[in-house]
C-alpha cells in the first residue's frame, strides 16, 4: 500500500521556469538526494508539493504573488503557474495538478488558485479534495513532509489542536468516534420509538422513564469522570514540575553548601600561599648573602679583637686603681707623691676613654654577635620554596574556579522558594490523591448507575415482551445499545493498542539515532500525544531537558514512527535536516534513512551529507539530483542528474 512520488513538474513556479523532476521507481533502493546550496531552490520543491495538494490552505494568495517566476513575468504580467504531481500505489498511477494565474488591474496584481484535478491511471476523479485526503491527509502532512529547522516543535511537550487531530486521524480514530456517534443515533431513535409505542402501557412508560433519567445521569457522571481525569492528569503534571523544582533545589542548595566549604578552603589557602609567597620573598631578599659570608666571617673576627683589646684596656685600669690604692709599688718601692699624682693622671684618662667608648661598645657588640649569627647562615632550597608556593596557587585557581561555576549555578536559587518546595510538593501529591480518590468516586458512581440501567432495560424488555412491536423495539434497543458499548470499548482499545505500536516503532527508531542508546531505552507517548523519553532507571524525562540535537533525535524518530504506521506509507520528503545536528546525531540519522521502508527524498547542502556519511548510505541510494543556478540570478535553477 506504499505511496511512491514518481515526478513532479514545475512551471513558472519560483525559480523553476519549467522542470521536471523524475524519481525512477524500478529499484530497489528507497532513498533519493537532491542537493543544493541555499538559495537555489530546495525548500522551493517542497513548498510546490504542499502547495499542489492542499492549495490556499498551504499558501495565501498574497503570498502566492511571490510564486510567479520573476523571469518570465516581466514578459507576461498575466503568467500561469503549475506544479503536477505524480504518485503510484500498487500499480495505479494517480495525477495531481494545479494551476494559478496572476492578473493585472490598473496597478493592482493579483492571483487566483484554482481546484486542483486528479485523475486516476488517467480517469478525472471527481471531489479533488476528498480524493487527495485519502492519499495525503492534509492533517498529516507533516509527518511526511517537513523542514529540518522546524522539526523541533514536533518534540514539545504540548500539541496544538490540529497535529493531536493529525496523529488521532493516523491512528484511525475518527472513524471509530463517527462509529460510536452513529450507534448512538441509532440507539436514542429506537429509544424514543420504543417509548412512543410503550405510551399504552403505564408500567412500560413509567420504567422507560426511569431508564431515561438513569442514562443522563450516567452521561452527567460520564462527563464529570472524563473531567476528573483530565485534572487528575494536570495534577500529576503539576506535581511532577514541583518535584523536579524541589529536585532542582536541593541539587542548588547542595551546591551552596559546597560553595561554603569552598570558601572555608579558599581562605585557609589562601593563607598557606600569602605565607609561602613571603618565604620566596625572604629567600630572595637574603640571596646575596653566601657570596658575602667569608667578608662576614673576617669582620666578625676583628669585631672579636677589638673587644679583646677593649678587655685588656679594662684590665690596665684596674691594674693601675690598684697600685693607686697600694703602700708599694710592684718593684716594691714606696709610691711617692709624684709618682702617685701620674698614676691618678693616667687613670683619669684611661676611665674617660672608656666612658666615652661604652655606648659604642655595646653597638659593636650587639653588631658582632649578629654578624656571628649571620656567618653561620644556611642557603635556604630555593626549588622547593618556589614549588610550595606555585603549586599552592594552582590549588587556589582551582577552588576560585569551582567556587565561581557553583555561584552561577545557584544564582536563580530563590530562598524563599526553597523553604517552601516541599510543602508544596505535598500540597501536589495531596491533590492528586484527591483527584484519584474522585475519580474512584465516580467510576463507583457510574458502575452502580450502570447495574441499575441494566436493570431497568430488562424490566422494560420483560414489560415490552407482551406486545409484539414494543418487543422488537426493546430488542433493538438492546442491539444498539451493545454496538454503542462496543463502539467506545473498541475506540479505547484501538488508541491503546496503536499507541503502544507507534511507541515501539518510534523507540526503536530513537534507539538508533540518539547518541546515548545506553542512557534512553524508549520514548513514551502520553494520553495527550505529548513525548517522553524513558532513561534506563526508569524515569520519563520531559522534552525540554534534553539538547537541541537530542531533541531533533526525538522529533525524527517520532514523525518517521508515524509515517511507518499510518498506513499509507507516504514519501518521507525533509529539507535540510541534518547540517545543523552535531556529528553522532548527524550520523545516527543518516544512518537510520535505509531501515524506513517508505520512499525517502532528501533536500540537502553538501554539509547535510559530508562525503563519509554519503559513502556509508550509497547503497541505498536510488539517485541524487543537484540543483543548478543559470545565467547568475537567484530567480533560474535547473535540476540535473548528478548520478
Amino acid at each position: 500500500m506504499a505511496l511512491k512520488l514518481k515526478s513532479i513538474r514545475l512551471k513558472n513556479w519560483k525559480c523553476y521556469q519549467n522542470e521536471e523532476i523524475e524519481f525512477n521507481l524500478d529499484t530497489q533502493q528507497q532513498i533519493w538526494i537532491v542537493f543544493g546550496q541555499n538559495g537555489f531552490g530546495k525548500t522551493s520543491i517542497l513548498e510546490a508539493i504542499q502547495w499542489c495538494l492542499y492549495g490556499g490552505d498551504e499558501l495565501k494568495s498574497s503570498a502566492l504573488l511571490d510564486s510567479f517566476n520573476r523571469i518570465v513575468l516581466k514578459k507576461d504580467p498575466n503568467l500561469e503557474l503549475s506544479v503536477q504531481l505524480k504518485f503510484e500505489r500498487n500499480g495505479d498511477i494517480y495525477d495531481i495538478s494545479r494551476t494559478a494565474k496572476r492578473s493585472v488591474r490598473g496597478t493592482t496584481a493579483s492571483a487566483q488558485t484554482n481546484e486542483a484535478i486528479v485523475q486516476k491511471n488517467g480517469i478525472n476523479q471527481g471531489d479533488s479534495r476528498e480524493r487527495i485526503e485519502e492519499l495525503l491527509p492534509r492533517s498529516c502532512k507533516d509527518f511526511f513532509f517537513f523542514d529540518g529547522v522546524e522539526i523541533k516543535r514536533y518534540a514539545q511537550r504540548l500539541h496544538t489542536k490540529e497535529t493531536r487531530d493529525a496523529i488521532e486521524r493516523i491512528l484511525g480514530i475518527p472513524e471509530l468516534r463517527n462509529l460510536r456517534e452513529d450507534a448512538e443515533r441509532a440507539l436514542r431513535l429506537i429509544e424514543k420509538k420504543l417509548k412512543d409505542a410503550a405510551s399504552v402501557n403505564e408500567s412500560l412508560t413509567q420504567v422507560t422513564s426511569e431508564l431515561e433519567d438513569v442514562q443522563e445521569k450516567i452521561e452527567l457522571k460520564q462527563e464529570q469522570f472524563q473531567r476528573a481525569k483530565e485534572e487528575y492528569q494536570a495534577a500529576i503534571e503539576i506535581c511532577k514540575d514541583a518535584e523536579e523544582r524541589a529536585s532542582q533545589i536541593e541539587e542548588l542548595r547542595d551546591k551552596l553548601k559546597d560553595m561554603k566549604n569552598l570558601e572555608s578552603n579558599k581562605f585557609r589557602k589562601q593563607e598557606d600561599w600569602s605565607e609561602a609567597k613571603k618565604l620566596v620573598e625572604t629567600a630572595l631578599e637574603q640571596a646575596p648573602i653566601p657570596l658575602m659570608l667569608e667578608f662576614v666571617r673576617g669582620v666578625a673576627e676583628d669585631m672579636q679583637s677589638t673587644t679583646m683589646i677593649t678587655a685588656r684596656r679594662s684590665g690596665s685600669v684596674s691594674q693601675l686603681r690598684e697600685i693607686l690604692e697600694s703602700e708599694a709599688c710592684v718593684c716594691g718601692r714606696c709610691i711617692d707623691e709624684s709618682s702617685r699624682q701620674y698614676i691618678l693622671q693616667e687613670l683619669q684618662r684611661l676611665e674617660t676613654i672608656g666612658a666615652s667608648r661604652t655606648k659604642d661598645a655595646l653597638q659593636q657588640d650587639d653588631l658582632r654577635d649578629r654578624l656571628v649569627t649571620l656567618s653561620r647562615f644556611q642557603t635556604p632550597n630555593f626549588d622547593s620554596l618556589l614549588l610550595r608556593r606555585d603549586r599552592l596557587r594552582d590549588e587556589l585557581d582551582e577552588i576560585e574556579q569551582a567556587a565561581y561555576r557553583l555561584k552561577k549555578e545557584t544564582q536563580g536559587l530563590n530562598q524563599e522558594e526553597a523553604q517552601e518546595i516541599w510543602k508544596k510538593v505535598g500540597e501536589a501529591k495531596q491533590i492528586v490523591r484527591e483527584k484519584q480518590e474522585k475519580i474512584e468516586r465516580f467510576k463507583r458512581d457510574i458502575d452502580s448507575l450502570l447495574q441499575q440501567e441494566n436493570e431497568l432495560r430488562r424490566e422494560m424488555e420483560e414489560l415490552a415482551s407482551c406486545n409484539e412491536e414494543t418487543a422488537n423495539l426493546a430488542r433493538q434497543v438492546t442491539l444498539a445499545d451493545g454496538l454503542h458499548q462496543a463502539a467506545k470499548e473498541l475506540i479505547e482499545w484501538r488508541i491503546t493498542e496503536r499507541k503502544k505500536t507507534i511507541e515501539e516503532q518510534t523507540s526503536k527508531i530513537h534507539r538508533s539515532v540518539t547518541n546515548k542508546p545506553e542512557e534512553y531505552v524508549g520514548v513514551e507517548i502520553r494520553e495527550d500525544y505529548t513525548l517522553g523519553i524513558k532513561n534506563a532507571n526508569g524515569e520519563i524525562l520531559n522534552p525540554e531537558t534534553l539538547s537541541a540535537g537530542e531533541k531533533e533525535a526525538l522529533a525524527f524518530a517520532f514523525i518517521a514512527g508515524l509515517n511507518l504506521e499510518s498506513g499509507t506509507a507516504a514519501p518521507l520528503i525533509m529539507d535540510t535536516p541534518f547540517g545543523h545536528l552535531d556529528t553522532d546525531h548527524q550520523k545516527n540519522l543518516i544512518n537510520a534513512l535505509p531501515d524506513i521502508p517508505s520512499q525517502v527524498i532528501v533536500l540537502a547542502t553538501d554539509r547535510d551529507f559530508p562525503d563519509y556519511l554519503l559513502q556509508g548510505v550509497r547503497p541505498h541510494i536510488a539517485g541524487i539530483l543537484k540543483i543548478r543556478r543559470l545565467d547568475a540570478t537567484e530567480d533560474a535553477s535547473t535540476l540535473e542528474v548528478a548520478e
